[in-house]
């Protein structure tokens, strides 16, 4: 215990004295997370290199520990190697965004490397040995699947101040304590390390944010906690270890499921950012960010009881625990997502064909603009292929009056475009403007990549 409280307090002390200086590099203007999209809350621009000082005090660490254990360094090594290389990837797209698809290629391509190097789920079995299954020739594509879910999933929940790192918090401790549980001094030692590198990290993330994660970061954490489950678990086998970090991580599981839902019944990428997580939907409530961190906080406590009651129970409580994700699901399902009344539910099924043809067409409209910049030499050629696109999809030249709404694209901190769009007679006028607006950013590359070539 009191080996672990040091770890605890070594990465809280390197993450604390090393973030003011990532903070430091917004001065001369690297890493900045500007506030130039509608789904974004923060007001002024903001370093998102946190994952920096995490990766620091985890890293090192980690030297530590194989200094007192180094017959385990072949053990750690995929745990590091892996870790390192999803945080590079993450940081890459911070610095210059490399596309959803590069991402996930780069995601597959380290975890199926950790999967060569032994870091694997090679048996699914339920704790206190009831069952077990060989997994054979799907350890590789259940074990990659793991190793991307988790990181993608903590990546997806980051879009509040102090939220992702919050979480992290939780799950790291909670596997501390299953490692010394397990007496796996090790394991422990690594997640306290963690535990107190996110603890350094939150006095600077907490809302007001002064940095933020970036998906270095966000990818540093899932993959971290990823693989420290598999790390924990015995002998490659899925374990109550496991199946504990599944019922901690049931808020941003269930939160993740409803995105790509949410997403793909529309007509948009999944990997299409939206405004719309348990978070987005808290805040436009009225609860302060504060207020919402901490209810979210809160249930992140509970689910991680209930995960470490899967562990000290041997299994016996793993109804429990999905049974409160279940729950948890309605809940969101009654008051965040769909409807309130059947009433309600109907009127927006009615509407879904003709919004997700609307998405669809402004999708590739919004692919040829992006051309339209390449093609045309002068601005104003492009404005007016621009408003003309804008015209087919549907907006309208003029608003103003009480049949039509108005809604933004923002860019770098200039005058927004505004754009102005009809209510209709289906729907009224707070969802038209969210739908509209979900319309506008379709087209914001190509709006953005016109600024950025004409901006002189």
């Amino acid at each position: 215990m009191i080996n672990s409280l040091f770890f605890l307090g070594f990465g809280f002390l390197i993450s604390f004295l090393t973030t003011p200086w990532i903070i430091r590099l917004a001065r001369i203007g690297v890493g900045i997370d500007r506030p130039d999209e509608s789904r974004k809350t923060h007001a002024e621009p903001t370093p998102r290199l946190g994952g920096a000082p995490i990766m620091l005090a985890v890293s090192l660490g980690l030297a530590v520990i194989l200094a007192l254990e180094p017959e385990s360094a072949m053990k750690w090594f995929p745990v590091l190697l892996g870790s390192l290389l999803m945080y590079g990837l993450g940081l890459w797209d911070d610095l210059k965004p490399l596309g959803a698809r590069i991402k996930f290629a780069g995601q597959v391509a380290t975890a199926v490397l950790v999967y060569k190097l032994g870091l694997s789920i090679e048996r699914v079995n339920y704790p206190g040995g009831a069952w077990s299954v060989e997994l054979g020739a799907w350890s590789l594509p259940v074990t990659v699947f793991w190793l991307i879910a988790v990181p993608n999933i903590v990546n997806l929940i980051d879009g509040f101040d102090g939220l992702a790192t919050g979480l992290g918090v939780f799950l790291a401790a909670t596997l501390g304590i299953v490692g010394l549980h397990n007496e796996q001094l090790a394991v422990a030692w690594f997640a306290f390390t963690m535990a107190g590198a996110l603890l350094g990290f939150l006095v600077f993330n907490f809302p007001p944010a002064k940095i933020f994660l970036g998906d270095g970061g966000a990818y540093f954490i899932g993959f971290c906690i990823a693989a420290l489950s598999l790390t924990s678990a015995n002998k490659g086998s899925v374990a109550a270890v496991l199946l504990l970090t599944i019922v901690a991580l049931g808020l941003p599981i269930l939160d993740t499921i409803f995105a790509i839902l949410r997403r793909a019944v529309r007509g948009f990428p999944i990997f299409h950012a939206d405004n719309e997580h348990i978070h987005h939907k808290l805040a436009s409530l009225g609860f302060s960010k504060r207020r919402v961190l901490l209810a979210i906080y809160g249930l992140c406590v509970m689910f991680s009881l209930l995960g470490l009651s899967v562990v000290w129970s041997q299994g016996r409580t793993l109804p429990i625990g999905f049974g409160a994700i279940f729950l948890l699901a309605a809940g969101m399902v009654r008051y965040f997502h769909f409807s309130r009344s059947w009433t309600d539910l109907l009127q927006r099924v009615d509407r879904l064909g003709d919004e997700r043809r609307l998405v669809q067409y402004a999708l590739l409209q919004a692919q040829v603009l992006e051309l339209e910049v390449e093609r045309c030499r002068e601005r104003e050629e492009f404005w007016l292929v621009f408003h003309q696109t804008m015209h087919r999809v549907g907006f309208l030249a003029t608003g103003g009056d009480e049949t039509s709404i108005s809604v933004q694209l923002r860019y770098s901190g200039e005058d927004p475009l505004v754009l102005h769009a009809p209510i209709g007679l289906k729907i009224n006028g707070e969802d038209a403007r969210r739908e509209w607006q979900r319309i506008a950013e379709c087209f914001r590359p190509a709006f953005v990549k016109a600024q950025a070539k004409w901006s002189s």
